[in-house]
């Protein structure tokens, strides 16, 4: 393992869980469904907007919040993330063990709610894994990719950049975190047609970050 890491700081939708799960599509279609509703739009061009948002600002949210006058995050929040967890993620047993063989320090990075958060974690019984949670509120509901959600982050954690692992599955976020110098893993299920720029490594699934450390 690179000794240089001290830190792991982990992603938590898509990446603790598999992007082709359930609940990356249940919480797509409310997220459409909340900016429908708001902007007063059929849901084909909310779904269009939303994913606007999302690139350009990190998140729908803070898309809203920054182009569309929103101002009740609160109730997008609590409207777009799901409380039965259940009916949409699968347990694995092998996650558990996987990550506990890890044996650095670990922490949450999400632009989801810290309830959200939990559920999962709880639920995917991996809770206990981690020191920490950072949620969207950390940062004033600013979120990933801004470097000040880093940075902030990173003095919480009295840690400087190189030292920490990044580990997410949307490109953009890393690639904000690696300009800061911190090092970089992205998670992402195998695609032929889905290659990772110069510089990203990446694996199909968590449970493969044990190899990957040893390795790197």
């Amino acid at each position: 393992m690179n000794s240089s890491i001290t830190y792991l700081l982990f992603d938590l939708d898509e990446t603790l869980y598999p992007a082709s799960s359930a609940m990356v599509e249940e919480i797509s279609r409310r997220m459409t469904r909340y900016v429908s509703q708001y902007l007063k739009l059929d849901e084909d061009r909310a779904a269009r907007l939303r994913r606007e948002l999302s690139q350009k600002h990190g998140t729908t949210l803070t898309g809203l919040m920054t182009e569309h006058n929103f101002n009740d995050p609160e109730a997008y929040l609590e409207f777009t993330h799901p409380t039965d967890v259940g009916r949409y993620l699968h347990k694995d047993p092998e996650l558990a063990s996987a990550l506990s063989s890890v044996a650095l320090p670990k922490s949450i990075l999400t632009n989801a709610p810290q309830e959200h958060a939990l559920r999962i974690l709880e639920y995917l019984e991996i809770a206990h894994l981690f020191e920490r949670i950072f949620d969207i509120r950390t940062n004033d509901f600013r979120g990933k990719p801004e470097k000040d959600v880093y940075h902030r982050v990173l003095s919480e954690l009295n840690r400087k950049a190189p030292e920490v692992l990044f580990i997410d599955n949307r490109i953009d976020y890393l690639q904000s975190f690696q300009e800061i110098g911190g090092k970089i893993l992205w998670v992402a299920e195998e695609d032929p047609k889905m290659s990772p720029p110069e510089g990203v490594p990446r694996i199909a699934h968590i449970k493969e970050l044990p190899g990957f450390l040893t390795n790197f």
